[in-house]
């Protein structure tokens, strides 16, 4: 059995900084903070550091990697830009928008399960930044969290379930979004199609998005990461009910957790909610932190609410529904 490693929660001080960046470059990998959700960081160009990242999360090779650059220039030496790429990665890079193009050879099969593109994107977190311009390689970084459970927004998160597996977490607080990058197909750049919804919307995009048509089962390679059918899924078993609408039947051992705080007459015992007032990015940033928190917690069944099915919500419906999908 391997010996637990012994992990820090480091913040991110230009030492610590140095630090990490020598960890890169030794092979290990370290959890990142990023605008979205917590990162498991590791050389993108090195197979055994690869490896490493699909170990620690125990996550399957069929489910590829997003790698991260630090400019659009070092990201041309490793993928093919069209022009619609290239335009979408000026307007919207550093951000939580990940494209998928078609790779070089220098990308190893292992990030992209096998596949002739690649997820690729440049982050807007100071601090990955930060790491990224102190290493001379792009880094993969899927969520810091074991393969399928509920993504880490706090370095905490990172620590309670990869924390016998990793040296180090850089601790920058809680993530700005807190739901992964909207990801694009342009492979072909005259079809693009969105692979999974995030914080910049197709309509914030402006640009004539296409349906995604994949028809990949989850026993297939897939084009991009957060397509399969059960993921960011707790201990706990899901239960969803309408935008707006009352939880039901609540049984025992179970929280119910609404978009915004109910009123005082209709506060129940074991009752949560997402914000205070409904906002839509207040939801996004907390959802899968009170997952993670009421998970901990024990309860056997938690009766979330959906959300609007607009902006930043669409990306939470579908990491609700996915988190709600039972395993066979």
């Amino acid at each position: 059995m391997t010996k637990p490693i012994h992990c820090d929660i480091l913040k991110p001080t230009e030492f610590n900084l140095r630090c990490c960046a020598d960890y890169l470059r030794r092979g290990e990998v370290l959890g990142v903070p990023t605008e979205t959700v917590y990162g498991l960081a590791g050389n993108a160009l090195c197979d055994t550091t690869v490896r490493k990242i699909f170990a620690v999360k125990g996550r399957p090779f069929i489910d590829p990697l997003i790698v991260h650059f630090s400019s659009i220039d070092e990201a041309a030496v490793h993928v093919d830009f069209s022009d619609c790429a290239r335009a979408l990665a000026k307007q919207f890079w550093p951000g939580a928008l990940t494209l998928v193009l078609p790779k070089k050879s220098s990308i190893p099969d292992i990030v992209t399960a096998g596949l002739p593109s690649v997820a690729i994107r440049i982050p807007g977190h100071r601090i990955f930044r930060s790491l990224l311009d102190q290493v001379d390689f792009p880094l993969a970084a899927p969520s810091a969290n074991p393969f399928g459970y509920v993504s880490p927004t706090r370095a905490m998160h990172v620590k309670a379930t990869l924390g016998e597996r990793i040296p180090a977490v850089l601790d920058d607080g809680p993530c700005k979004y807190g739901v992964e990058s909207t990801i694009i197909d342009l492979r072909n750049p005259n079809m693009p199609a969105i692979l999974r919804p995030g914080p910049i919307s197709a309509s914030a995009l402006g640009i004539k998005i296409n349906v995604d048509s994949d028809n990949a089962t989850d026993k297939d390679s897939q084009l991009a990461p957060g397509m399969l059918t059960q993921h960011y899924s707790p201990k706990a078993k899901i239960t969803l009910f309408p935008h707006s609408s009352g939880a039901g039947v609540v049984m025992p051992g179970s929280a119910i957790v609404y978009n915004k705080k109910p009123p005082k007459k209709a506060l129940q015992a074991h009752t949560y909610w997402l914000s205070e007032n409904g906002d839509l990015e207040e939801i996004a940033h907390n959802l899968f932190m009170v997952i993670q928190k009421l998970d901990q917690a024990g309860y056997t069944q938690l009766l979330i609410e959906r959300t609007q099915e607009t902006d930043i919500g669409i990306a939470v419906n579908d990491r609700l529904g996915r988190s709600a999908t039972q395993s066979e």
